[in-house]
């Protein structure tokens, strides 16, 4: 047994620990089931919509050290290459309220996070009868890390002013998008983007799809497009120390340059879906093109469908059970911000509690899912025994989203509202026999299973995939 070997099995003692001494204290009540709540503008069929989006980024950089997401543990910014902003829209339906989408160029914010920023609006939900406020994060590999293991650990990475600023800045674009908002129609159109994405894992699974939410006032003023796609913002790659959006950057400025809107931009079910162009060896020059690629696809939509002002939601939190023990323990130093509970299931007997959103404007199903959906658990797709990793069928594989949802369009967001990891496939989960979840596996083809190493375990697409179901039998 080398010293990686009793890391490994250290940390997993450690938090099996954790999870004994908190179960003496007994463990917490189940979570309440929400449920739906349906708001509709039966007055002039129009729904109102608002947009803000303000820059975030360090007042004391000079000063001190930050940390890049996403690549390479301890890897200091060196400077700037454009701003991380943080945008929000109001989806309203007159006086009945609404709901609020944040898209925020970030690597992620835990639940726990979302809950502070939550908590800062709550006088504006009750007056504004606001149903939900969604956190998207783009996850940009560009972008300082706000989640807390890119540092030098066991501190966190997190740069607790930085943190306070994108707390302040949600909340401040929040009210601005609800006090800019105007009536007017809202539709929804999609296009088919292949070259702009490419699965690196088998299954190869690829929703292609471009989704636009696009909303155009009465008065003629400015449009406000809500962007979607399945593409990791990784394009920089490890090498990169510059501050940056990544290619929702390029994106945006793709149709700025062409139409004066708002866009905000959210990705869809991206584990192990990394951009397009993987044969392009200049980052930069491969960042841009995904870019101008969406940017452009975005622009040629031409089959919108007008959105009837309907809404209904289904804000559900739930206890993520962890059996990944490094993340727990990252989470028991405090490095990330999750609040730890003894669970019942689990092999270490530790949740973490978590949240899953269900939306549908008009006809349009949309689920807003925390951490990086492989895009088989969403569409299907699953490997036979023969090609799988483990040897097995799709016999242990959860149902698909999609088919949970009775929808083969069902709208994903992930990073939304919680920062959980991959949730891999049963059949295709592979873990290192000495060092589960420090070290990565490799199957029987010899192929590298690093995504399980940041998951919660063998049980989250199961877990996940509970969650819906159950939330879609309070909705049908």
């Amino acid at each position: 047994m080398d010293i990686a070997d009793l890391a490994a099995s250290a940390v997993k003692k450690i938090t099996k620990g954790k999870g004994k001494r908190l179960a003496k204290k007994g463990y917490p009540e189940d979570l309440p089931k929400a449920q739906p709540v349906k708001i509709s503008n039966k007055t002039d069929d129009k729904f109102d919509v608002g947009f803000a989006m303000k820059e975030t980024m360090p007042d004391d950089f000079e000063s001190k050290t930050y940390y890049i997401a996403g690549h390479k543990m301890a890897q200091k910014m060196t400077g700037f290459h454009d701003p991380i902003t943080i945008s929000a829209m109001w989806i309203g339906c007159g006086d009945e309220g609404g709901v609020m989408m944040v898209c925020a160029d970030v690597i992620g914010l835990t639940n726990f996070e979302v809950s502070i920023i939550r908590a800062s609006l709550e006088e504006f939900s009750s007056k504004a009868k606001c149903k939900a406020i969604n956190v998207c994060c783009s996850h940009t590999h560009g972008g300082f890390d706000t989640v807390g293991y890119w540092g030098k650990l066991p501190k966190s990475g997190k740069v607790d002013t930085y943190m306070q600023k994108i707390f302040k800045t949600v909340k401040e674009v929040c009210l601005e998008a609800y006090d800019n908002r105007k009536k007017g129609d809202l539709y929804i159109g999609t296009t088919h983007v292949p070259d702009a994405q490419y699965d690196k894992r088998p299954p190869v699974v690829l929703h292609d799809t471009l989704t636009r939410i696009r909303f155009v006032p009465d008065d003629g003023s400015k449009e406000t497009w809500l962007l979607n796609y399945a593409a990791h913002p990784n394009t920089l790659g490890g090498s990169n120390t510059l501050c940056s959006a990544d290619y929702p950057y390029f994106l945006r400025q793709t149709i700025y340059k062409e139409k004066d809107v708002n866009v905000l931009y959210g990705i869809g079910a991206i584990g192990a879906v990394d951009p397009g162009y993987p044969d392009i060896e200049d980052r930069w020059k491969r960042t841009e093109l995904q870019g101008e690629t969406l940017g452009k696809a975005a622009l040629s939509i031409d089959n919108d469908e007008k959105m009837k002002p309907e809404i209904t939601v289904v804000q559900q939190p739930f206890y993520y059970y962890a059996d990944n023990a490094v993340l727990a323990f990252l989470a028991m130093l405090k490095v990330m911000s999750s609040k730890i509970v003894p669970a019942k299931k689990g092999d270490l007997g530790i949740a973490l509690i978590s949240e899953m959103t269900y939306m549908k404007i008009g006809s349009q199903q949309i689920l807003l899912m925390p951490g990086e959906v492989f895009p088989e658990v969403a569409y299907g797709g699953y490997d036979s025994a023969e090609d799988s990793a483990t040897g097995r069928g799709p016999e242990i594989d959860p149902t698909p989203l999609v088919d949970i949802a009775e929808d083969k369009d069902l709208l994903i967001f992930g990073v939304t509202n919680d920062m959980t990891g991959y949730v891999v496939a049963p059949n295709d989960f592979i873990l290192h026999k000495t060092q589960p979840y420090l070290s990565s596996g490799r199957d029987r083809f010899d192929r590298n299973h690093y995504h399980e190493t940041n998951s919660m375990g063998y049980s989250a697409a199961q877990t996940l995939t509970d969650v819906f179901a159950d939330i879609m039998k309070r909705v049908k």
